[in-house]
């Protein structure tokens, strides 16, 4: 029993957690956090891990859950984190930049010591240091886990990429999907390892793209994948380049708002380029594709079990349960133009 403090410097949202939760699986332990804060105006996807608990919590705590295969807890208060420390060791990721607590220092929570040492509860304090490719813990220089070159957090080096090389452009800036929201990249090349190819990722932020030269910047792909997210500011890029795929018959996949920019590239078909949008990005669109939900707004859902394969397994699909975050709906006027355009859609 008692608490293990990962104490991580980062000011990747992307890393929230990610070191600690290498630690929980390699040592057998429970996993805990504590409140965060996040520059979201700086950082705006900061904060997208659907919880099994319901809402959004770090998109760092992806990591824990792949790690380990258990679902994250809900935010803990010292009193939780004292109570689960005395039936068992729990580790605790701490991020000085990302404590919600502004006066908080060390990388502690103040009284979280004295408290446990009041109940003579053990407390072991890790500080990592950041290398390329891999963390370590500062007094003892053990790895305490490895990240690969799609930035996934894992706990064995690496192996070099074998087999047939596929190039996909994945839409995004580098930093913000190594650095802020890291799921898309990491099931990327999951997917890539299930089939045994080697992938090769470019990223194509959506705030340079010009429709201009889509062809030329995106010919070379064998397929696009549009992230989520809540950065409004991607929408128009994003929307741009699913309207080449769709008009040259490239390749593409959508993931929630990836999937929304889709539609709306079908309106832009429709209707025109300039007269449809989602209602957050412009709403002064005439034709507002998707707009915020009123009732039960960001509400968070389980979705049915459906079969999945575990990366690197080929035989039968295990089931796994399909969290997701609602937060748009699609605008009554889809209907009439999903029609017209013969475009299908499912929530």
């Amino acid at each position: 029993m008692g608490l293990i403090l990962v104490h991580h410097d980062t000011r990747s949202p992307a890393l929230y957690g990610a070191v600690a939760a290498a630690v929980a699986a390699r040592r057998n332990c429970g996993f805990m956090h504590i409140a965060a804060r996040f520059d979201t105006s700086r950082h705006a996807d900061a904060e997208q891990h659907v919880v099994a608990s319901g809402g959004l919590g770090p998109s760092g705590l992806c990591w824990y859950e792949r790690l380990s295969g258990q679902a994250v807890s809900p935010v803990a208060t010292i009193e939780e984190l004292l109570s689960a420390a005395r039936l068992g060791t729990v580790v605790v990721p701490i991020h000085p930049a990302f404590l919600a607590d502004a006066d908080d220092d060390f990388g502690a929570v103040p009284g979280i010591r004295d408290l446990a040492d009041a109940e003579r509860l053990p407390v072991e304090t890790i500080h990592v240091v950041d290398h390329a490719d891999r963390f370590v813990d500062g007094a003892t220089g053990t790895v305490l886990a490895w990240r690969d070159r799609y930035g996934r957090i894992v706990l064995d080096e690496p192996s070099p990429s074998a087999g047939t090389t596929l190039k996909v452009a994945l839409i995004g800036a580098r930093g913000d999907h190594m650095g802020v929201y890291p799921a898309a990249l990491a099931c990327l090349a999951d997917a890539a390892d299930s089939l045994s190819v080697a992938l090769d990722v470019d990223f194509v932020d959506p705030l340079g793209f010009r429709e201009a030269d889509a062809r030329e910047t995106l010919r070379t792909y064998a397929g696009i994948l549009l992230p989520g997210g809540a950065d409004m500011k991607n929408v128009a890029g994003q929307t741009a380049v699913a309207a080449f795929a769709l008009e040259s018959q490239l390749p593409i996949v959508g993931l929630c708002l990836g999937m929304q920019t889709m539609a709306t590239a079908v309106a832009w078909k429709a209707f025109g380029r300039r007269n449809a949008n989602l209602a957050e990005a412009d709403p002064d669109a005439g034709i507002k594709t998707f707009v915020a939900m009123r009732a039960n707004a960001g509400r968070t859902h389980l979705a049915a079990r459906a079969p999945q394969r575990c990366p690197g397994e080929r035989g039968n699909p295990w089931n796994t349960a399909c969290r997701y975050h609602c937060r748009r709906d699609r605008h009554p006027v889809q209907s009439p133009f999903q029609a017209q355009s013969g475009s299908r859609h499912r929530s």
